[in-house]
């Protein structure tokens, strides 16, 4: 009967277990909540010299629209980013003057960057039309430099998420078309530049498992520990 009871314990655990790590599971890949551009491929001009990807852009749902936050963490020495451009869904281009970028966060003496909209508006040196384009200072002071970050909400068109940011360019040109493109300048003694885009599309961002799951593990973990030392 002890034998049996212990085994049956047993069984509990690992079936718990199981579910648990699949709890887990499903939440790490079922419950995507954004993605990440990941600009390490050039397409025009010279290259940063640091390693790539030079830019992050990262797009997060958020329950009052989407977060980007835009990371330069791979540019280096004086190189900056001049300008960003991006793309929407087709079916939110009629509503396009409707959206709302709010300042969230970001590195201190960065200026605020213009942001313009206008389907098929904006054009990436050699590559497509896009739909948003971010123009960064130039100017030594107030750069979007090496190591800079910055966060936007977007808002103003209902039921906007960030999988409506992950579409192609218009083609227009010889390169592309691009998910979205960036503009590196600073690059190199002779400050040149160079034109960016992610060469592997959108990355997907997991959401973290539930602290509830978590708990239950921890639990589980301390429950088995107990019985092997009665055991």
């Amino acid at each position: 009967m002890i034998k049996a009871r212990k085994a049956i314990w047993s069984g509990k655990l690992r079936a718990a277990g199981v579910v648990a790590l699949g709890l887990g599971f499903w939440s790490a890949n079922a419950l995507a909540t954004g993605f990440v551009y990941r600009f390490d491929n050039v397409f025009s001009g010279a290259a940063p010299a640091g390693h790539s990807p030079w830019v992050d852009a990262a797009f997060k749902d958020t329950a009052n629209g989407v977060l980007l936050t835009v990371d330069n963490g791979g540019l280096s020495a004086n190189e900056f980013l001049g300008s960003l451009y991006l793309n929407i869904n087709p079916a939110d281009t009629a509503k396009i003057q409707n959206l709302t970028f709010t300042f969230q966060n970001g590195t201190s003496g960065v200026t605020a960057p213009t942001i313009q909209t206008g389907e098929d508006a904006f054009k990436a040196d050699g590559d497509g039309k896009y739909d948003i384009l971010f123009n960064f200072a130039t100017a030594n002071s107030g750069r979007f430099g090496a190591g800079d970050s910055v966060t936007y909400l977007i808002s103003g068109i209902p039921g906007l998420t960030s999988a409506d940011f992950q579409y192609l360019s218009t083609p227009a040109g010889g390169h592309g078309p691009f998910d979205a493109a960036g503009h590196v300048q600073g690059i190199g003694c002779s400050d040149d530049s160079g034109w960016i885009d992610p060469s592997v599309g959108p990355v997907p961002v997991p959401e973290p498992a539930p602290g509830a799951v978590m708990a239950l593990a921890v639990g589980l973990l301390g429950a088995r520990r107990l019985w092997l030392r009665r055991k």
